[in-house]
């Protein structure tokens, strides 16, 4: 299977954690600065937090993936940054967006089966970018 995207050492491929969203947000702080005799004006003071987010879904009675989305919150609970890696269609080489952090991961389990996991689970994992080493925004 080719890899899709790398969260440390989870790695991301079609099965079993199936990839099927990224979202990205970046923020810039444009406050009103009030200006005599005319009405305020927008002033840049910085840049907030930019956060980064993954969603998908996994079978794991057909296909596995629980054991990855329970490796994933174990990582989360170590309170250590890791890499954000995606790899380029086709020729193997990968981009290291930058470092993050884990901030939340959560799951939606449907179609609960043996042993109170869902047989379609939809899982996300939302991430913050550790430094500045990103150069505002992940991608």
């Amino acid at each position: 299977m080719q890899p899709i995207l790398a969260i440390g050492t989870h790695i991301f491929e079609i099965v079993p954690l199936s990839l099927q969203k990224i979202e990205e947000r970046t923020r810039a702080m444009w406050p009103v600065v009030g200006r005599f005799g005319q009405t305020g004006a927008r002033q840049l003071t910085g840049f907030g937090e930019d956060d980064f987010e993954v969603s998908g879904l996994y079978f794991n009675e057909e296909f596995g993936g629980h054991q990855e989305y329970l490796a994933l919150k174990a990582t989360q609970r170590l309170g250590q940054p890791v890499d954000l890696v995606g790899w380029v269609a086709g020729d193997g080489l990968a981009n290291v967006f930058g470092t993050v952090v884990i901030l939340e991961v959560g799951n939606c389990h449907a179609f609960i089966g043996k042993g109170g996991v869902g047989r379609k689970s939809e899982f996300s994992v939302k991430l913050g970018v550790f430094g500045d080493d990103a150069g505002g925004g992940l991608f």
